[in-house]
């Protein structure tokens, strides 16, 4: 038992002499992270795959135990690929996130993030659009304004100084606010249509890279 216990605190030891420093105390210097990802998750009825990009920096750290504060983009219009679905649609989204990260200069170990952001999502499937018929009027979009809660958590695994592959799970609820874009001789204007306001809340998956000084 004294050799298990013994072997795992010279796994998690590291942590110990890790980056302390933080945004309060050190300010410009405190521990920052940044990764960049690919995931996999259900929307509005098709699967897609988006980039995210994210990055922050170390508000608190105590022990094995990091808090960062950072902010996070998904979605990229030319970033998306589609898995199922015949909907022409895209997203993008971004706001601030809040990262819990446990033996974060360990071999192995782990983080939950929350995230709350807003965004667009654009359809231009005619067959889809919900709004009243207009005489000589096009209708060439229909965006969503969008308010997006997200939660993740991820396994690190470190393959090199400051380097980490991250793999992880988590759950996004979106709500959409839809309205078009109708086109009257040339003119554009942003008009809410019939469609009511839209909610899902669907599951995803992650994979990517992690550069940190944690």
């Amino acid at each position: 038992m004294r050799r298990v216990l013994l072997c795992l605190a010279l796994f998690f030891a590291s942590p110990l002499f890790a980056n302390s420093k933080s945004l309060f105390i050190n300010g410009v210097y405190a521990a920052t992270y940044g990764d960049i990802a690919w995931d996999k998750g259900d929307w509005q009825g098709n699967n897609f795959s988006a980039i995210r990009l994210k990055a922050g920096i170390q508000i608190l750290r105590v022990d094995f135990v990091g808090l960062t504060l950072g902010y996070q983009k998904v979605g990229f219009y030319s970033g998306l690929h589609k898995w199922t679905g015949d909907n022409k649609l895209a997203f993008d989204y971004r706001g601030p996130v809040l990262e819990l990260h446990f033996f974060p200069d360990a071999p192995i170990g782990f983080s939950f993030a929350g995230m709350t952001g807003s965004g667009y999502s654009y359809l231009t499937t005619p067959a889809l659009y919900d709004y009243p018929a207009c005489g000589g009027c096009k209708i060439d979009a229909e965006r969503s304004d969008l308010k997006v809660g997200e939660f993740t958590a991820y396994i690190t695994a470190k393959f090199a100084y400051g380097l980490q592959f991250i793999a992880g799970a988590g759950t996004r609820v979106v709500k959409g606010s839809p309205r078009y874009d109708v086109d009257r001789s040339g003119v554009h204007t942003w008009e809410k249509g019939a469609k009511a306001d839209w909610k899902e809340n669907e599951a995803l998956i992650l994979v990517g890279l992690r550069g940190t000084t944690l």
